[in-house]
C-alpha cells in the first residue's frame, strides 16, 4: 500500500493529462484497481479516494463535470446548494471549497442513497475537512417511503437507480423545516442526477418551490432513463415553467445537463 500510495498522485497527474476521453478510459481501467484506496489529487484540486475504474470516480479526476462544475464555480454568497446524487462526493465538495475559499456562511445539502457511495463520500469530506457539508443516506422523492436501488453496474456508480429489487433505501420529500435545521436559507441552488427519477425529486422539491426558496438548478435530462419512471423530458420543463423556471439550453433529444434559472 505504501508503494501504491507514493505512486498516486503521478498516475492521478497522468490520467488527467491524457488528452482523449476514451484514452483516459482506458488508463483508468488498466491501471485503477491497483490503485483503489489511495489518495490523490482530483482536476478540482482537492484529494478523493481513488477508484479509478468507476466512471463517476474517474471523471472527477479527469475533470469531466462541465456544465455542473460551472454551475457550482457560480454559486452565490452565503446561499445553500441542495446536491441530490451526490455519489462519492466530489460535486459537494467541490461547493464546500468554493464557499470556505470566500469565508462565507455557503452550506450543502448532499443526498446520497446508495450505502457504499455515501460511505466513500464521508471519507472524502472527513479527508478534505469539509465543515460545511450536512449528508444524508438517504433519496429525495415525491413521499416518505422505501425504495430499492439496483447497484448492479460496478463500473459505473453513478448509473445506480430506482428499481423493483436491490438495496433497500429511505427516501423522502425535503422541507422548509429541513432547511431551517440548518439555517434559514432563501437562496437555493440544486443539482440533480438521479438516472431518471428526477421528476420525483423534483416534486420532493415542491414545498421549496411554491415558497420560491429556489433560485437555480442544473439537472440531468435522458429521455431513455425519463421514460422507465412514466416520465419524459417535457414533463420536467413544463413543471419548472409552472413555478417561473426558464431553461437555458432546452428541451432536446438525448443525454445532456440542462441549467433553469428564475424567469425575470
Amino acid at each position: 500500500m505504501h508503494i501504491k500510495q507514493l505512486l498516486a498522485p503521478f498516475a492521478a497527474y497522468i490520467l488527467r493529462n491524457i488528452k482523449t476521453h476514451k484514452n483516459r478510459k482506458r488508463f483508468a481501467k488498466l491501471v485503477g484497481k491497483f490503485f483503489d484506496g489511495t489518495k490523490a489529487k482530483t482536476a478540482y484540486g482537492f484529494t478523493m479516494i481513488a477508484k479509478w475504474h468507476d466512471n463517476m470516480n474517474r471523471i472527477s479526476f479527469e475533470g469531466s463535470h462541465g456544465i455542473v462544475e460551472d454551475f457550482i464555480k457560480d454559486l452565490p454568497r452565503n446561499s445553500l446548494f441542495i446536491d441530490v446524487g451526490a455519489n462519492q462526493g466530489c460535486t459537494s465538495i467541490l461547493a464546500s471549497k468554493v464557499f470556505e475559499n470566500r469565508h462565507d456562511n455557503g452550506v450543502v445539502m448532499a443526498f446520497e442513497p446508495s450505502p457504499s457511495s455515501f460511505n466513500l463520500m464521508q471519507k472524502n469530506i472527513e479527508l478534505n475537512r469539509c465543515n460545511n457539508i450536512v449528508t444524508f443516506n438517504s433519496a429525495v422523492s415525491s413521499k416518505k417511503s422505501k425504495l430499492y436501488l439496483d447497484e448492479t453496474n460496478l463500473d459505473n456508480s453513478g448509473a445506480s437507480h430506482i428499481s423493483k429489487k436491490g438495496c433497500l433505501i429511505i427516501a423522502a420529500p425535503v422541507k422548509i423545516d429541513d432547511v431551517r435545521a440548518i439555517y434559514n436559507y432563501k437562496n437555493i441552488f440544486i443539482k440533480i442526477d438521479t438516472e431518471g427519477y428526477e421528476m420525483s425529486v423534483l416534486e420532493g422539491l415542491s414545498e421549496l418551490l411554491r415558497e420560491n426558496f429556489i433560485r437555480k438548478l442544473v439537472i440531468e435530462i435522458d429521455e431513455i432513463n425519463l421514460n422507465k419512471y412514466g416520465s419524459n423530458s417535457e414533463e420536467i420543463y413544463k413543471y419548472l415553467d409552472k413555478y417561473g423556471f426558464k431553461p437555458i439550453i432546452g428541451c432536446k433529444k438525448g443525454h445532456y445537463d440542462e441549467v433553469f434559472i428564475e424567469k425575470q
